[in-house]
């Protein structure tokens, strides 16, 4: 069994992928997409703030997150994008609510012209006027992993909470596709009903030109912390990585044997304020001993992920000098 000895965190990278990508926005201060490779995203109505809040499906570590008013999301400009979002896709979301009496608006794919498109609806999921979910997955204050894929072939639509399909059905009216106006509009509803809109916060939008398979939603739910600290394509194979001690003192040991000998692995380790705090990389396997002992690493928990080519693991690691 190889070992490294090592300290920890990654080079941001962007994939392109047998024509399969992905646009990501972390919200970190912008609504600009992360890697470059999209639009901007358009404010509708009052202007939202950036702020950092606490995580607690991430072992409560602190990311940067946007901030809403009630009725005042954004908007994907699809023409902007060259097209990027066809009939087949998925939309990944990590949002808060904070009210959820009634309909509150996630998703309209119709510039605000008509009522249907995906809401939340007293805690359930709903698409108006099609399905209501049986369940009530989404809770006042509580971030939620929200899912949608589209499938060009099927008209399939699946909307997943936590993983777990709550919606599906047949989309035959194209009520899932963007009309002529081609964009996307985020918790921003029409004004003929009133009250269907919701203030709230959103860590992460991440909108692929290709639809997500179940396992590839599991895993990315499962590694919910490298998924949102982690920027460019998901076509990765999670696996684990064992580190020792753990709490850690002054040098941390990270079990790298699941990753394949010939990919280098780049590793970072993220503080409970969101921000990178060492990064490395292991190109040839050997042990190598890091210090801990420097200003920038305190006393806390931290976030460990490890990336090669094919290949993605986090951790939780526990600094206690």
């Amino acid at each position: 069994m190889k070992k490294i000895y090592i300290l920890i965190t990654a080079l941001f990278t962007t994939f392109l992928l047998q024509g399969q990508t992905v646009l990501h926005y972390d919200f970190t201060n912008s609504l600009s997409e992360v890697n470059g490779n999209g639009p901007e995203l358009v404010v509708l109505d009052n202007p939202g703030i950036y702020e950092q809040d606490t995580l607690g499906e991430v072992g409560d570590t602190r990311k940067w997150v946007y901030r809403f008013e009630e009725n005042s999301g954004f908007q994907f400009d699809n023409t902007a994008a060259g097209n990027f979002l066809g009939e087949e896709y998925t939309i990944e979301l990590y949002f808060v609510f904070d009210e959820l009496d009634s309909w509150k608006r996630v998703v309209d794919w119709k510039n605000r012209k008509s009522d249907n498109g995906a809401y939340v609806y007293y805690g359930k999921l709903n698409f108006y006027n099609i399905v209501t979910s049986n369940e009530a997955p989404v809770a006042t204050g509580e971030y939620t992993y929200y899912v949608i894929t589209r499938d060009a072939a099927s008209k399939e639509l699946l909307i997943y909470t936590d993983a777990e399909v709550e919606i599906s059905f047949t989309d035959n009216f194209g009520d899932a596709l963007l009309d002529e106006d081609n964009v996307l509009n985020f918790f921003h509803d029409d004004l003929v009903v009133q009250n269907e809109a919701s203030p709230g916060a959103v860590a992460m939008l991440k909108i692929y030109n290709y639809k997500l398979d179940s396992t590839t939603i599991q895993n990315n739910f499962d590694d919910l912390a490298g998924n949102l600290f982690y920027i460019g394509e998901q076509k990765k194979i999670n696996t684990n990585i064992r580190t020792f001690p753990n709490p850690v003192r002054d040098k941390l040991a990270v079990d790298l044997s699941n990753f394949d000998g010939q990919e280098t692995v780049k590793l970072r380790l993220i503080n409970t304020t969101g921000l990178t705090v060492f990064e490395a990389k292991a190109d040839d396997r050997n042990q190598v001993s890091i210090d801990l002992n420097t200003a920038q690493i305190q006393n806390g928990i931290y976030v460990l992920i490890a990336e090669s080519d094919t290949k993605r693991a986090t951790a939780k690691v526990l600094v206690q000098n």
